[in-house]
Order: C-alpha cells, then sequence, then structure tokens
C-alpha cells in the first residue's frame, strides 16, 4: 500500500469521527468512531497491520509530538489564572487524589495492581497520560495492559453526559436564584494590564512557524535531559525510580509561559497545533491495530468496572474537598468530572446548561464569567496539569 493511501484512510476515519461527534453534540466521541473504523477494517484485512507507521505517523514522531505538546499546554496555562480559582484547583487535586485512593486497593483486588496502576491515570486525565501508561506497558511486556489504557481514553467521556448536564443546571439555577433575589453582586472587569516578563515579547518578524516550534523544542531537550539527571540521581541512591519527561516538559513549560521565553499558545500561534493533535491521536492509537477482537472483547467489562470506580473515586474526593471550601456538591462533582472530558466538551456543556436558563443578556453573562471558568480551570487542573503528573509517578510503580 503506497503511505499516501494510508494517510488518507486515516483522516478519512477522523473526520467521519468529528461529523459524527458534531452531529451528536458530542455525545459519540470522535476518537471512539476513529477506533471502531480503523480496527474493524484491519481486522477484515483491508488495511495492513503496520497502516499507521505506514502513513508516516512512526513511534519516534509520536515521542517527539507528546513532548512539545506538553511543552505548549504548560506554556498556555497561567499562574494568576489558577491562583484565582484556587478552589477549583484544590477540588481537581482532590478528585485524583480520590481516583487513586478508589482504584488502586480496589482496582488490584478485583483485578490485580498492574491493572489499577495502568487504568488510574487515564481515568483522571487525557490521551498524554493513556500514552505514557500505554508506553510503559509495551516495555514492561504487558501488551494487554497498554490496549486497556488506549480504550480507556476512548469510552472514558459517556458517563459524564448522564452526570454533568442536570449538576451544571442545577448548580446555574441555584447561582440564578440567588442573582435574582439580589443575594450576590456581581460585576465583570477584564484584566487587560500587560505582562512584565523576563524574556520580551517576540518579534513580529520571528513570528514564525520553525521559531515557534525551537523555542518549543528547546524547552523539550530540557526536559528530557531533566528526566534523564533525576533517574542518574535516584539510580545513585540505589533507587529504581526517575522523573517522567512529560512532568518536567509540563512545569518547564510553565516556567517558559510565565517568564517570556514561551508564547502562550505557540503551537496554534506558529498553525501547526492541529497537526500535531492529529499526529499525537494517530500514534497513540497505534498500539491497539495489534489487539484482536478477542483480546477487545476481553476487556470491555474491566474497563466498565474501572470507569466506575474512577466516577467514584473522583466523585468522592472532589465533594470532600468542595464542602470543607464552602462549595456545592453539585459544583464540586462537576468540576471533578473535568477529568473525564476536559476541553471543549467542559465548556460546550457549561454554556448549553447557561443557555437552557438565563432568560436576560444580565443573567447568561454572570453565569459565563462566573461558571465556565471555573469548569476551564478545573480542566487545566486534572487533565493539563494533574494527570500528567499523576502519569509520571504512576509508570515507576508498574
Amino acid at each position: 500500500m503506497h503511505p499516501a493511501i494510508a494517510f488518507f484512510a486515516l483522516m478519512a476515519f477522523l473526520a467521519f469521527g468529528e461529523v459524527i461527534s458534531v452531529k451528536s453534540k458530542a455525545i459519540i466521541p470522535s476518537i471512539l468512531v476513529f477506533l471502531i473504523l480503523l480496527l474493524s477494517t484491519v481486522w477484515a484485512g483491508l488495511l495492513p497491520t503496520n497502516v499507521i507507521e505506514l502513513a508516516g505517523f512512526s513511534e519516534a514522531l509520536v515521542d517527539v509530538i507528546i513532548v512539545v505538546i506538553v511543552v505548549n499546554m504548560g506554556s498556555s496555562l497561567s499562574l494568576r489564572e489558577l491562583k484565582s480559582e484556587w478552589k477549583t484547583v484544590l477540588i481537581g487535586i482532590g478528585a485524583i487524589i480520590g481516583i487513586a485512593l478508589v482504584i488502586l486497593p480496589i482496582g488490584s483486588m478485583i483485578y490485580d495492581w498492574e491493572t489499577a496502576v495502568v487504568a488510574a491515570p487515564p481515568i483522571a486525565g487525557g490521551f498524554v497520560a493513556a500514552f505514557e501508561m500505554s508506553k510503559a506497558s509495551l516495555e514492561k511486556g504487558l501488551p494487554h495492559l497498554s490496549t486497556i489504557a488506549l480504550l480507556l481514553l476512548a469510552l472514558q467521556e459517556f458517563p459524564v453526559y448522564f452526570i454533568l448536564p442536570s449538576l451544571l443546571k442545577k448548580e446555574a439555577n441555584r447561582r440564578l436564584v440567588a442573582f435574582k433575589n439580589g443575594e450576590v453582586s456581581y460585576s465583570h472587569n477584564e484584566d487587560t494590564a500587560d505582562e512584565k516578563k523576563m524574556f520580551p515579547p517576540l518579534p513580529e518578524k520571528y513570528q514564525d512557524t520553525s521559531i515557534y516550534l525551537f523555542l518549543l523544542g528547546l524547552v523539550g531537550v530540557l526536559a528530557i535531559l531533566a528526566s534523564n539527571l533525576s533517574k542518574f540521581v535516584f539510580s545513585s541512591m540505589g533507587v529504581t525510580f526517575g522523573i517522567s519527561p512529560t512532568i518536567f516538559a509540563l512545569f518547564l513549560g510553565v516556567l517558559g509561559g510565565e517568564i517570556g521565553l514561551l508564547e502562550r499558545k505557540s503551537l496554534q500561534k506558529s498553525n501547526s497545533f492541529g497537526f500535531f493533535v492529529v499526529a499525537s491521536l494517530v500514534g497513540v492509537m497505534g498500539g491497539l491495530v495489534n489487539s484482536s477482537p478477542q483480546e477487545i472483547l476481553a476487556i470491555i467489562v474491566p474497563m466498565i468496572v474501572l470507569i466506575g470506580l474512577g466516577v467514584i473515586g473522583m466523585g468522592i474526593g472532589g465533594v470532600i474537598v468542595g464542602k470543607i471550601l464552602g462549595n456545592t456538591w453539585e459544583m464540586s462533582f462537576a468540576i471533578a468530572l473535568n477529568c473525564l472530558i476536559g476541553f471543549p466538551v467542559n465548556f460546550l456543556l457549561t454554556n448549553e446548561a447557561i443557555n437552557a436558563l438565563a432568560t436576560t443578556e444580565e443573567e447568561k453573562d454572570y453565569l459565563v464569567n462566573t461558571m465556565v471558568p471555573t469548569m476551564l480551570v478545573g480542566g487545566f487542573t486534572t487533565v493539563t496539569l494533574g494527570s500528567v503528573i499523576f502519569a509520571g509517578i504512576l509508570v515507576n510503580f508498574l
């Protein structure tokens, strides 16, 4: 098969998945449609098992792309924004701790320690965590666990569509009642003050794709060197442990964005973000094409159980922390559920709840500016920040 044909087939699957996702209002995830089409055509012999590598999405390329994406994610986080939503950050952390406290012991009793360790980070976040655990599983000679990590990524959104909308509507209605009764004062002022940074903004004439990618790559290299140094330090102490490159990539990305070394959302500004996302999704899913139908069917029930345990854990952890901080249980649980979705689904569902209840522009403005930032920061805390750290730690215990 010509590589261009393999590339076209994969892009066709992704495009069809996106259409289905849009038509179903994101109830059917595009990545699930992509997986079904990919696996069915490979199993039917219509596409070769090496179709993903043949299309140009090699394992080496995916390794590069994941590091760069995580650096970009870090540089897009504003510490000032996280500071203003500190309660949300703590609730998100509580949700991830809840996942760990439920899945690791109970999942180990139902299945085994390795299965619980591999499942917890993807449930706590997005594809970076799934990639970390999938890669670690393959390195340990446990391909069936790699399959679990990747399938969790495709299936974990489903519970959210049955739980989150009602939570958001209850919270929005409660806030609206308080707003109408004059129990809350509200004024929204945009903070347009320029941030003073160590590095000046990149001159417009140098705002080029290659410059943006160079700076992201530079920080990525520093992250890898720091990870290797951590392994050397721990091994010199007789401990087999290392801090994952993605953890360093995330924190160095945050630092780079704060001091001005990296532009916020550099990949988007370089017009490379779309390709990087597509390449990461296609490349990460490459580990599934060698799985047989029997292997996939054998792990469906364990995945449902693990996702259920994850929802219980994040709910308990998030609600307990939220209660301590004075949040309602509905909003706390909604923040915790960001573990399973993140942006843009959290944004879409929040706006859907607001549009269903707000009857005036003033009410809509109030709800948008008090609920949407909270849900977005909840997604940053769990999917972007917490799950990457969580996965980087647990790979050492597999």
